[in-house]
């Protein structure tokens, strides 16, 4: 199918991958594989409270599988190697979960007055599936991890157990500090972990690191200081991971003005490939929408003009939420981007030659493709056991996307401490590699348009 050129009617000339797929490791207590659930369009539908995003309060293993559960998917055929190409990792919503150890050197550690325990944000079995997880993503042979929001939980400047881990939260000015102080853990900790497997971070804002939707003012102290400090939760997060240690930007081309100068930007990743991450988190007087400013909209306009003008061969865009559809979700609010493919932001990525937009929020996996842009829409939640990545390869005319799927284990018998009252279980193990569960092939035509010829498992276009 020819995703750009002309961009006339395309012609689906797809043909399936013909090899038995076979199982790379062994599952998990052996459970039974489900083929991939029915695709549902998230379309316009109102989106439910933030604590309904990602219930923590099941106990359920591997096991107890349901159907769409990703990691009873069965395995593809991998895509071929490519020489000489440049290779990226994509993984949004990692890791969703504040995780970093909060036990004091040479202190006495905090007490959870709930529960009695020590209030820590790590464990054994989290530092093990960590290592197994980054330890693999480093052996794809890639360094830069694209991560298309939801770094971090972060409900901060909330602490519903009481154990002021953070200090007190009983004004707005208290809040931001204890939100600032969590930041400096939960952020750093973050990127030592990819930094110390050699892997670079390009990430995006999502909706968690602006304290989780919803955001609409109401009789809730929470929500209103969320709404109220939009803007200072951008500043931590870009202070964090989008600033050199002596303040200096990591990629300075970025927005000039408006809300998302601290949180866009532009850079080249290959001489194949351009990445154009976006801040789609705009506030209103009482709300946070789901759209562009317009100080942002001028900027991207500009950088497409002059990708096109340098003849870039890959344009790609990072956002979190998806733009069109229909797309599969899991434990997701399912944030939308507003208008969709009706908004002044896709209409500027179809005239700019996007060619691909990668998004998060929805913690499965699909392939749309719309007036030229393929849309990938993936992610997964660490700490259910259900980790998730996309290997990326590039050459000046081809791209192949592989879907590498993790089958965990997740135990609730114990829960990390967190601010909030949603604590993930308090053990995770990966034990085995992934396995693909998805491949895409597309290669330039002569037009200079992109057709895919080749896709399988989760990673087949639908809609």
């Amino acid at each position: 199918m020819t995703l750009r050129g002309e961009r006339a009617p395309r012609v689906t000339t797809r043909a399936a991958l013909l090899v038995a797929a076979v199982v790379v490791g062994a599952v998990v207590l052996a459970a039974p594989v489900f083929q991939s659930p029915e695709v549902v369009d998230d379309g316009s539908a109102g989106v439910p409270p933030a604590e309904d995003e990602t219930p923590r309060d099941d106990r359920s293993q591997d096991h107890d599988r349901a159907p769409g559960d990703p990691r009873g998917r069965p395995a593809v055929p991998p895509a071929p190697r490519l020489p000489r190409a440049y290779r990226f990792i994509s993984a949004p919503d990692f890791l969703n979960q504040d995780v970093a150890d909060l036990t004091p050197r040479g202190g006495r550690p905090v007490l959870d007055p709930t529960s009695g325990r020590v209030a820590n944000s790590t464990s054994a079995s989290y530092e093990g599936a960590l290592l197994e997880m980054l330890s693999e993503m480093r052996s794809q042979g890639a360094r830069d991890v694209l991560v298309a929001g939801d770094l971090v939980e972060g409900r901060w400047g909330r602490d519903d157990s009481g154990a002021g881990v953070f200090g007190p939260i009983e004004t707005p000015s208290q809040r931001f500090n204890a939100a600032r102080a969590a930041a400096d853990v939960y952020y750093r900790s973050w990127a030592r972990r990819l930094a110390r497997h050699g892997l670079t971070p390009y990430p995006a804002l999502g909706d968690h690191e602006i304290g989780d939707n919803p955001w609409a003012k109401r009789s809730d102290e929470w929500i209103n200081f969320k709404l109220d400090h939009v803007d200072e939760l951008k500043k931590l997060y870009s202070d964090h991971l989008l600033r050199t240690r002596d303040g200096a930007w990591r990629w300075p081309d970025r927005p000039r003005s408006g809300q998302a100068r601290r949180t866009a930007y532009a850079t080249r990743l290959d001489p194949n490939v351009l990445l154009v991450t976006i801040d789609p988190f705009t506030r209103s007087q009482d709300d946070v929408r789901m759209r562009v400013d317009a100080a942002q909209l001028r900027w991207l306009r500009q950088v497409l003009r002059e990708a096109r003008e340098a003849r870039v061969p890959w344009v790609v865009v990072q956002g979190h939420t998806p733009i069109t559809g229909p797309v599969r979700h899991r434990n997701s609010s399912r944030l939308r981007y507003e208008r969709g493919t009706s908004s002044p932001l896709w209409k500027a990525m179809v005239d700019g030659g996007v060619d691909v937009y990668l998004c998060g929020e929805v913690h499965d996996q699909s392939v749309n493709i719309r007036d030229g842009i393929m849309q990938v829409a993936h992610g997964s939640l660490f700490y259910r056991g259900e980790a998730s990545y996309i290997l990326g390869q590039a050459t000046r005319r081809q791209l192949v996307l592989e879907n590498h799927q993790f089958r965990g284990q997740m135990d609730f018998t114990d829960r990390l401490w967190t601010t909030s009252r949603l604590g993930a279980p308090g053990a995770v193990n990966y034990r085995f590699p992934s396995v693909v569960t998805g491949t895409l092939i597309a290669r330039r035509t002569p037009d200079e348009g992109v057709s895919v010829q080749r896709s399988a498992g989760i990673l087949d276009p639908v809609g």
